[in-house]
């Protein structure tokens, strides 16, 4: 089975097929990103929102939007919601919470370099607190300085070790090196594979072993080649099979269940 770590889909119907100006990638309805991980043999993904991202007065009809994915194609998307660190405390407790108990959501997914905030942001303490108490996981974009470079998402695993945090680019082409040591040393950590290298790629495998990666490709925004890109990257991986296939999807099932290493 394979599980995609990080990927995209658009909920909000006003923005399917829009281009986003900053970065030029098209976003996609629900049925286009369905059928462009199917043509991939991708079996399921996490699925995160794309421009509730970028707005965030758009969040809660973006996490709506997400269940009704998740309600429309249950054995293939596997939804993690977002708020935004730096809304009032009552309101981001009350969504944490939505996302978790009303809408039976898997995690909870940030970008700081986009939404503006550092991770050392006290919203983040407050969404640290929800999730553990909530059992939820929490992804974060990394490998961007200032807001999100990849240290910055291991000492807020650090700083919260009840906390699952999934470092959602593993430090991308740049910044890679500092995941090694934080996901040895932080029982917590993990890492998913979507913006190193190949050989980045092969450095965390040997230094790390499977248990803490996760095959991930961004897809849902832009060309579906991209996913084809990340799926060679792991049958590339100068590994056995066995670890091939728990990158591939093993280790994300176990995590969704709980069950992580």
């Amino acid at each position: 089975m394979i599980i995609d770590a990080h990927t995209h889909l658009e909920p909000l119907a006003d923005y399917q097929g829009e281009a986003h100006a900053a970065y030029g990638m098209a976003t996609v309805g629900l049925q286009t990103y369905l059928r462009q991980f199917e043509e991939n043999g991708v079996d399921a993904c996490f699925t995160f929102m794309r421009m509730g991202l970028h707005l965030e007065s758009r969040i809660p009809e973006s996490n709506d939007g997400l269940a009704r994915a998740r309600d429309s194609a249950p054995d293939r998307v596997y939804p993690w919601g977002t708020v935004h660190p730096a809304w009032p405390e009552k309101k981001l407790r009350s969504e944490i919470r939505r996302i978790a108990k009303v809408l039976g959501f898997h995690g909870l997914k940030f970008v700081p370099i986009v939404q503006g905030y550092p991770m050392s942001a006290v919203g983040m303490d407050i969404v640290a607190e929800e999730a553990i108490d909530l059992e939820l996981p929490v992804t974060s974009h990394d490998g961007s300085p200032e807001y999100c470079s990849a240290i910055q998402i291991a000492y807020y695993a650090r700083k919260y070790p009840k906390l699952r945090v999934i470092s959602a680019h593993g430090g991308l082409r740049e910044l890679w090196p500092d995941m090694i040591d934080a996901a040895k040393e932080l029982a917590n950590l993990w890492i998913c594979l979507s913006g190193p290298t190949q050989w980045a790629i092969q450095t965390l495998y040997d230094k790390l072993g499977p248990k803490k990666l996760l095959f991930g490709s961004d897809g849902g925004l832009g060309h579906p080649a991209i996913t084809t890109a990340y799926l060679r990257r792991i049958e590339r991986l100068e590994a056995p099979k066995e670890h091939k296939e728990m990158i591939l999807g093993g280790n994300a099932l176990n995590f969704i269940k709980g069950r992580g290493a």
